[in-house]
């Protein structure tokens, strides 16, 4: 993320977490697990589930963790500290 303002750096992780919840999904569904599957599990209306899936803005971090959830899966988020921050510069800040 070295170099991107921090609202670039949100929507590239934003894409980041809707893609890899896509592909689960597609997974998921290669094994059976329909739209409205997921969605009676959420306890959301089907239509709620699509727009989540097909729209990386109606999809938020709590959107996306209930999702992985309702397929069988963790969501995990990290944050790394970048070497080039020194310690009194992190301070500072």
């Amino acid at each position: 993320m070295r170099g991107e303002g921090a609202a670039a750096a949100a929507e590239r992780v934003q894409f980041e977490v809707w893609r890899m919840i896509g592909r689960v999904f597609e997974a998921c569904r290669t094994n059976g697990l329909s739209q409205s599957d997921v969605a009676r599990r959420l306890g959301v209306p089907r239509g709620q589930v699509c727009l989540w899936l097909r729209d990386k803005e109606r999809m938020t971090l709590k959107a996306a963790a209930r999702l992985a959830d309702a397929m069988g899966y963790d969501l995990e988020v990290r944050l790394i500290r970048r070497a080039s921050l020194r310690p009194a510069q992190a301070e500072a800040q």
